[in-house]
């Protein structure tokens, strides 16, 4: 099917419609276009529901929509009806579509009601604000349920069963006993978050928790109390059949039959089943569980004779036999056991739950799911429900619908199933969506949800079901190598291959080198003296040359590279805002971050909870503490080194030096007594002051008043460097706000507030702050770093996903299965996962599906990663520490490279800009606020594309003169660049009168790439600075030739270096010299 033809069947609102379309296909675009058509189509603003994931998503698609009413309210003839008939609107109808379209933006402005565009939890949130008193549910407020509300409800059950003597509060001691506090803690918590499968499975009241005991028992097949063994000794046949077995072993005279022997004499006088039976197992059993080997032998036949040797090896078969099937389902037994306890005081547990929020009038989202789907499924609440939607809605449209859950669409099937009557008028119905972008399985997502409704839809509503497979986003190169990672997956089932709509894009895919670890040495360490030498640290420098080569590569890219413009369409100089970093884990970014720090690469990063770990935040942690408790000095210490206050190191060193208790009283004594700086000086005054404010001011307010007195704001801008400074100040202004939001503000108590802080720090996780947002026009020109899951939506020119030869998936302890088919009503099973080896058989094919649905995500992520990229796609890792049988990302991409014909690792070709000779890579430009103090200087230089070429072939000369390996580039460098820069090196090395710069010992020291400030405030780097026995040397690398147009410039350069380094290191001569590439060089 044509582009066009898909368009006009898609956007037909006489019909219903299932669209599985493709990553930058433009299900955006054709939803909203969907939405145009029906208003065109007479449809009024309030009859349209439209649904997707995100509240980001609702508010692109109302932006999208407001922006096109209003092009077609204003815009000229010609192009309102081209817009049109790109939507499909007949021709032939095209002048009457014109005529309404203009009026179409006033008609949704002022529609009431208006056009609804929501999240499913959006939805469901108004019907239960509407809902009827009778329901229980109207007036809640939406609170979602996090961590700390659980912790206090967690107290107030553990403290409840304490003082009870139930069957809930001995479930939990057997919890405590068997599994220990965090196990059990994070095993109910895991419950609490599923508790809408929970209640589907097994509804609400005292009957919920016997209902879901029984149907565990039929599923496990067990029986309420523990049997399999009892029945076994209770089985006469099996008795006689093992005291006989028994009696053959005892005529043996190998020490092995003898020793089993035993063993089942001691099993036959033990008066406990388990102890028996553990005693028989070990007869019969190896210690790894399986059956002992036992053949047939001429020996065994001369030690029993032929009979007994024939019937014991019957009856080893046999009763090994009957003991496995024994121990099979005693593992059933213990894993019912531990459901049985894990859902008795798991039913308690949500009771407690729902008691404290139903007392506080709250609700989350697992609620709101929850209570919808009870009121339409209950008799005197569904028909109410039904009728407010029917007399509402008559379109639908559902966004992004492989990430709906179960119970989302049994609501949704709930209403469409009401419309059974052949006579009534039946909604629209519009799907989009794309299961090979489902990646929030932790979120309850369900990829099958979208197969079982396009089949529903089209059976009852008549729908189509169109597939689109053409990207708009993607250059070809990329999308050959999709096709050749998923087209023959076998985990990968109904991938059809896509087309790319931009022929003409020019694309790569690159995989870089893994980075491998360093070979250990040969020599065993010798013994050391605990008491006297350290132990060294054995580092994995893996992680940082993976960074090294991230940092090193962008700087080559930007720049240089060429890339569309999305928005003109025009090549371009390729920019740091293009490239998107992404990576499945946050625990690696540190080392990333790191790296893109050091090579002064602008970032924006994806850093979760991380406010109070942030340096400016713990400086203000720091003067606050100092401000409630004057004896520590520690934090006073910390306040005063911060640039807030801008004390000196000899300023501490006053202080220290002072005989006071307590540096608090040192810092005022020196004050009063004027010895001390002007910085001190400042600092005693406005601490002074702030502590007095303290104790009188809530600390919202407090901190407005330390921040303008300080002026905090332009003291770190100040410090900050350019590339940091947007993150440092977003940093400021959500510490600030953070003060307001925890709890709502109520903590007037500046104790009170660090002790929070305090709290959060150590706990962490889905509490703790975040970092800042930086605006967006200040974080537009930045590496965006993001996780997969984060990226979902986006795109970028270029995008690299680090770590991708990790193949480690972490998986939640005392999780829960659940099978919930899509098709089905509610879950047809729910149970707690122990350890692996007391999971059972039972459940085995279950657990198999689940890590199938598991394995399956993992490749939608690599999916999701790699249509990011709308020219350039990177991979790059660290390699395996151990050999693996699962297939990570690198390799996957490795093996459709090498399907392309690219046994290199590269499929697609570099563009290079022809104005990237001209364009000097800079910062992005930051707006700041005025403040009093003004900045003097002026700000560090960017790198320029001259910097960063004496950066790489100083690398290559130590790489080479330090005895590295000539085959391979230093850390850092691109092996792209490692021919052009060892070319040079080596020149140069070689050339006899520059080897004494590079001999180590025919100097005294040398230092790379100095920086320092010049006199006018800009900041100067040599390249190599060499000090002489006699003299010093100033080397500055030239990536040319000897130019009689560049040297006059080339010597006022040097003199500026020659007049600093003199200022700086008096006493010897300064000579300069320039080196060229080409070997080279020129005193100046």
């Amino acid at each position: 099917m044509s582009g066009m033809d898909l368009t006009r069947h898609a956007l037909d609102p006489q019909r219903s419609v299932v669209v599985e379309a493709c990553a930058g296909s433009g299900k955006t675009w054709l939803l909203v276009s969907r939405i145009l058509r029906l208003l065109l189509g007479g449809a009024a603003p309030g009859e349209i529901l439209a649904i997707t994931y995100t509240r980001k998503a609702a508010r692109e698609i109302e932006e999208r929509l407001s922006d096109w009413l209003r092009q077609l309210a204003v815009g000229s003839d010609a192009a309102v009806r081209d817009f049109l008939l790109q939507r499909a609107v007949p021709s032939e109808n095209i002048d009457e579509a014109v005529a309404r379209a203009r009026g179409l933006y006033e008609l949704v402005l002022c529609a009431q009601p208006p056009l609804t565009v929501s999240t499913f939890h959006g939805w469901f949130a108004r019907l239960v604000q509407g809902a009827p008193l009778s329901s229980d549910v109207a007036g809640f407020v939406l609170h979602e349920s996090g961590t700390r509300l659980k912790d206090e409800v967690w107290q107030t059950f553990v403290s409840a069963c304490g003082r009870r003597n139930d069957a809930a509060a001995a479930s939990l001691l057997w919890l405590l006993q068997h599994l220990g506090l965090e196990a059990t803690r994070t095993m109910l918590f895991h419950l609490s978050e599923r508790r809408a499968e929970w209640h589907a499975l097994a509804g609400e009241g005292d009957a919920a928790l016997q209902q879901a005991l029984s149907l565990l028992r039929d599923q496990l097949g067990v029986c309420e109390a523990p049997a399999a063994i009892d029945s076994l000794f209770a089985d006469e046949l099996f008795m006689r059949k093992l005291h006989e077995y028994a009696g053959i072993l005892r005529r043996s005279d190998l020490d092995r039959d003898l020793e089993a022997a035993a063993r089942l004499e001691a099993g036959f006088a033990a008066s406990d089943n388990v102890v028996r039976f553990a005693a028989i197992a070990a007869a019969l059993l190896t210690e790894k569980g399986s059956l002992r080997k036992r053949e047939a032998s001429r020996k065994a036949e001369q030690r029993f004779g032929a009979t007994l040797a024939a019937r014991l090896l019957d009856l080893h078969a046999r009763l090994g036999e009957r003991v496995l099937a024994v121990q099979a389902a005693r593992r059933e037994e213990e894993a019912y056991e531990l459901n049985l306890h894990a859902f008795t005081a798991g039913a308690a547990w949500l009771d407690a739950l729902a008691q404290y929020k139903r007392e506080r009038r709250l609700m989350d989202f697992a609620d709101l799911e929850w209570h919808v789907s009870r009121m339409l499924a209950d008799e005197s609440h569904a028909a109410f429900l039904q009728a407010r939607l029917d007399a509402r809605y008559r379109h639908i449209l559902l966004d992004e619908f492989q990430d709906t859950n179960p119970l989302q669409w049994q609501i949704l099937l709930a209403w469409l199933a009401a419309y059974g009557a052949p006579d009534m008028v039946r909604p629209q119905v519009f799907v989009v969506g794309d299961p090979k972008q489902s990646i929030y399985r932790f979120r309850r997502a369900d990829p099958r949800v979208f197969d079982s409704a396009a089949e529903y839809l089209r059976s009852e509503y008549g729908a189509q079901i169109l597939a689109n497979d053409t990207t708009r986003r993607n250059a070809p190169p990329l999308i050959e190598v999709v096709n050749r990672v998923f087209a023959d997956d076998p985990q990968f089932p109904h991938f059809r291959p896509h087309q790319s709509a931009n022929a003409d894009l020019p694309g790569r895919v690159e995989l870089l080198p893994l980075c491998a670890r360093e070979e250990a040495a040969d020599e065993a360490p010798l013994l050391r003296d605990p008491l006297v030498t350290p132990q060294s640290a054995l580092e994995d420098g893996r992680r940082r040359e993976e960074a090294s080569l991230l940092a090193a590569r962008i700087r080559e890219i930007v720049g240089r590279w060429a890339v569309i413009d999305k928005d003109s369409g025009r090549e371009r100089v390729a920019r740091f805002g293009d490239i998107m970093v992404l990576t499945r884990r946050r625990s690696i970014l540190p080392e990333f971050e790191r790296a893109l720090r050091a090579t002064g690469i602008p970032y924006l990063s994806v850093g979760r909870g991380g406010l109070l770990r942030t340096l400016e935040a713990a400086d203000l942690t720091a003067l606050l503490c100092c401000l409630v408790a004057t004896a520590d000095d520690l934090a006073l210490a910390h306040a005063l080194r911060s640039p807030t206050l801008g004390a000196s190191d000899e300023d501490l060193l006053h202080l220290a030096a002072r005989g006071e208790p307590h540096w608090w009283l040192r810092l005022q004594a020196s004050a009063q007594e004027g010895t001390a700086s002007p910085a001190l000086l400042r600092a005693a005054h406005l601490l002074a002051g702030w502590r007095e404010a303290a104790a009188r001011l809530p600390v919202h307010d407090l901190l407005d008043r330390i921040y303008h007195e300080g002026d905090l704001v332009a003291c770190y801008r100040a410090a900050a460097p350019a590339a940091l400074w947007p993150g440092v100040l977003a940093n400021l202004e959500a510490y600030i706000a953070l003060a307001l939001r925890l709890d709502a503000g109520r903590y007037p108590s500046l104790p009170r507030f660090l002790d929070e802080l305090a709290r959060l720090g150590e706990e962490g996780g889905d509490e703790a702050p975040d970092e800042g947002a930086i605006l967006a026009s200040e974080a537009s020109d930045r590496v965006r770093i993001l996780t997969i899951h984060g990226a979902k939506g986006l795109e970028a020119p270029i995008v690299w996903l680090i770590d991708a030869h990790n193949t480690h998936q972490a998986t939640d302890a005392w999780s829960l299965l659940i099978d919930w088919p899509p098709e089905s009503a509610r879950p047809r099973h729910l149970s707690l996962l122990g350890r692996k080896e007391e999971c059972g058989v039972r459940r085995a094919a279950l657990i198999e599906a689940e890590a199938d649905l598991a394995a399956r995500e993992e490749l939608n992520l690599l999916y999701v990663a790699i249509t990011r990229a709308r020219q350039f796609f990177f991979a790059s890792g660290i390699a395996a520490g151990r050999s693996r049988t699962k297939s990570s990302y690198w390799e996957r991409i490795e093996k459709a490279l090498a399907a392309l014909g690219h046994g290199g690792r590269v499929h697609g070709d570099v563009p290079i800009c022809v104005e990237a000779q001209h364009e000097a890579l800079t910062l992005p430009a930051v707006q700041t606020r005025q403040a009093p103090i003004a900045a003097e200087g002026r700000r560090r230089e960017p790198s320029s594309p001259g910097m960063a070429y004496g950066s790489l072939l100083h690398a290559a000369l130590e790489w080479l003169s330090g005895g590295g390996d000539p085959d391979r580039a230093p850390p850092g460098m691109p092996t792209s660049d490692w021919p052009v820069f060892h070319a040079a090196a080596r020149t140069i090395l070689e050339e006899p009168k520059l080897q004494a710069f590079f001999d180590p010992s025919r100097h005294v020291r040398a230092l790379n790439e100095v920086e320092f400030a010049l006199p006018d405030g800009s900041v100067g780097r040599i390249d190599r600075l060499v000090e002489m026995p006699e003299e010093y040397w100033v080397l500055d690398y030239k990536s040319g030739g000897p130019s009689e147009e560049l040297l006059e410039s080339y010597r006022t350069q040097v003199e500026r270096y020659r007049a600093a380094v003199m200022a700086i290191l008096p006493g010897k001569p300064v000579r300069c010299r320039l080196i060229f590439g080409v070997g080279e060089s020129l005193e100046i």
